[in-house]
């Protein structure tokens, strides 16, 4: 079954955003898909759902900082605008890795990641369409690693660990 065909809405009453700060920096959101199937990204391409940890690694450098960009991320978008914004209905974010600076590390994070054990990259460019380094900024993990595997692969920053986003 195409999960695009039942995607789950997300009851904003419910919704729980964490404490992020309005400053510049680099996040990893945490996703656990709550279907299974394909779902259409944009003109990107389609994803398949099959289970597993999906990461999707940014950067907020704008107003707002990553307080803004979270929070955008973490509700539902009627008319979507990014490849993270076509996903979202179909996954539950379970925890976000933050860190607070200027540097975008978003690059060196999707790197970082390919090299865990399992990694694959679901739909390149996801993400990094406009991005020359790296193949895409989704990556998709057997199970969804320990806040010390995170640290080990990220360095600098916190896990937030949400309940139930949706």
């Amino acid at each position: 079954m195409a999960a695009d065909a039942a995607a789950p809405t997300m009851d904003l009453t419910r919704a729980r955003i964490p404490p992020l700060q309005p400053k510049p920096g680099s996040y990893a959101l945490l996703l656990r898909p709550s279907t299974s199937g394909w779902v259409t990204i944009g003109r990107l391409g389609t994803l398949t759902l099959n289970g597993g940890c999906l990461i999707y690694v940014g950067s907020a450098q704008g107003p707002g900082g990553v307080a803004a960009r979270c929070r955008h991320h973490l509700l539902a978008r009627a008319k979507p605008h990014w490849h993270l914004d076509y996903l979202r209905p179909h996954c539950r974010v379970i925890g976000i890795w933050v860190h607070y600076g200027t540097t975008n590390l978003e690059h060196d994070w999707a790197r970082a990641l390919a090299t865990l054990p399992g990694a694959t990259h679901p739909l390149p460019r996801f993400g990094a369409s406009d991005c020359s380094r790296c193949p895409a900024h989704l990556a998709r993990l057997p199970r969804c690693p320990s806040a010390r595997t995170m640290r080990r692969c990220f360095a600098d920053g916190r896990l937030i660990r949400l309940q139930d986003t949706d």
